[in-house]
C-alpha cells in the first residue's frame, strides 16, 4: 500500500483512502475544484481535482473510500496530491486495518492493570469511585476503544486506555520522590482526568469530534461524569471531590490551552506535567515512526513541539522496532518501592487536542 507518511514530491499515485473532509470551490480565476482531505492510519493529506469536479463530488461522500490517481507535488511547503481521476470504493472491498491504527499494548492487559491500581487505592470513597467507572460496562466499552486525541498523540485505538495506564505508572513514580503528594488522589486522579474522551471522541471509519465533543469538550463532559458518580456515593467527602474535580478542570495547565483553571494543588500539578511529557514523547515516537527515515537527520517541522526533531541514529532504530518493544514492556504499573509503597501500598506547552 502506498501509505500517506511514505509519499514523496513526484511520487505517481495510485491507492485507496478515507474521505476525512470534503469542499467544493471556487479559484480566483472562476474555475470550480474539489478540494480533499484523504487520510490512513498514516497520517492525512490534502488532494485536488480540478476536472469535472462538480460532477465527481457528486458521486460520493465525506467518510466514503475513495481510490484516487494522481501525482504528489508541492504546494507552499506542503505535500498534496493533484488528482486526475476519483471513484468510490464500497467498505467490502477496504481492509480497515489499513486506516484504523491500534495499540501496541494488549487491551485486556491494560484493564487488569487499572483493576489492581483501583484494588491499592487505600481512601475507600477513591476506590469506590475508581471501581464505579471500572464497573461501568458501557463506560469501559468506550474506554477501551477511543483514543487519546484526533491527532497529535494516542491517536489510535484503545489508546486513551493506554495514556491513562501510563500517566499513572509516571505519577506513581514521581510521588516516591514527594512523601507529602497524596498517592490516592494523585493515582485517581490520573484515571480521571480524560474521562471526558469517552464522549468528546468517536471511532468509526476515523477518528472524529462528536456534537458535544465540538459543543463542550472533554474537560466538561468529564466533570459532568464524575460530578454524577461522586454524588451516587453515599457520604462522599466535600472536599475531596472538589479536589478531585480542580484535577480534571486544571490538567492543560494554562488557560491557553483550555485549562479551565490553573494548578493549585501539588497532585494537580504533577498530573499536569506528566499529562503533558506522556503526550509529547508519545508523538515525538509516532513522528519517527511513520517519516520516512531515510529521508535525513531531521523530521518535517512538528506543529505539536513547534520545531523539527532531530532523528538520532538510536532514536531512528527505536522509532523501527517501537512495536516489537512495546510487547516486551513489564507492566508501568507494578509495584514501586519508596516512601509511598511503605505508606500502604508514579513549560513550553502546547494544547493536547482540547
Amino acid at each position: 500500500m502506498q501509505t500517506i507518511a511514505s509519499l514523496k514530491e513526484g511520487d505517481w499515485v495510485e491507492e485507496t483512502y478515507l474521505v476525512s473532509s470534503k469542499q467544493v470551490s471556487t479559484a480566483k480565476n472562476g474555475v470550480i475544484y474539489l478540494s480533499l482531505k484523504l487520510s490512513d492510519k498514516t497520517g492525512e493529506i490534502d488532494g485536488r481535482l480540478w476536472d469535472n469536479a462538480d460532477e465527481v463530488a457528486g458521486k460520493f461522500e465525506r467518510e466514503d473510500f475513495v481510490r484516487i490517481k494522481g501525482m504528489a507535488s508541492n504546494y507552499q511547503g506542503s505535500l498534496q496530491i493533484k488528482m486526475k481521476s476519483l471513484e468510490k470504493v464500497d467498505d467490502s472491498r477496504v481492509d480497515i486495518a489499513n486506516f484504523l491504527e491500534a495499540s501496541s499494548r494488549n487491551i485486556d492487559e491494560m484493564v487488569r492493570e487499572l483493576y489492581a491500581v483501583a484494588a491499592a487505592v487505600s481512601n475507600g470513597y477513591l476506590q469506590q469511585l475508581m471501581q464505579a467507572f471500572l464497573t461501568d460496562r458501557a463506560f469501559m466499552d468506550s474506554f477501551k476503544r477511543v483514543p487519546a486525541a484526533k491527532t497529535l498523540h494516542h491517536n489510535y485505538i484503545g489508546g486513551l486506555l493506554e495514556h491513562v495506564v501510563e500517566l499513572i505508572s509516571l505519577c506513581r513514580d514521581v510521588a516516591n520522590h514527594f512523601p507529602s503528594v497524596d498517592l490516592d488522589l494523585l493515582t485517581v486522579g490520573s484515571f480521571l482526568h480524560d474521562i471526558g474522551k469517552v464522549r468528546e471522541l468517536a471511532v468509526r471509519k476515523s477518528i472524529a469530534y462528536t456534537t458535544e465533543g465540538r459543543l463542550l469538550g472533554h474537560i466538561s463532559l468529564g466533570y459532568e461524569m464524575v460530578a454524577e458518580k461522586v454524588n451516587a456515593i453515599p457520604g462522599f467527602p466535600a472536599e475531596l471531590g472538589m479536589l478531585l474535580k480542580h484535577i480534571m478542570l486544571s490538567h492543560h495547565g494554562e488557560y491557553e490551552f483550555g485549562s479551565p483553571k490553573r494548578p493549585k494543588i501539588q497532585e494537580a500539578i504533577v498530573i499536569n506535567y506528566l499529562d503533558d511529557l506522556s503526550a509529547k514523547i508519545n508523538n515525538f515516537q509516532a513522528t519517527l515512526k511513520k517519516e520516512n527515515v531515510a529521508a535525513g537527520e531531521w523530521t518535517g517541522f512538528s506543529k505539536m513541539h513547534d520545531r523539527y526533531l532531530y532523528r538520532q541514529m538510536a532514536y531512528a532504530d527505536q522509532a523501527g522496532n517501537l512495536e516489537q518493544n512495546e510487547g516486551k514492556k513489564t507492566s508501568g504499573l507494578k509495584a514501586r518501592k519508596g516512601s509511598h509503597e511503605s505508606e500502604g501500598d508514579p513549560s513550553g506547552k502546547l494544547p493536547l487536542d482540547i
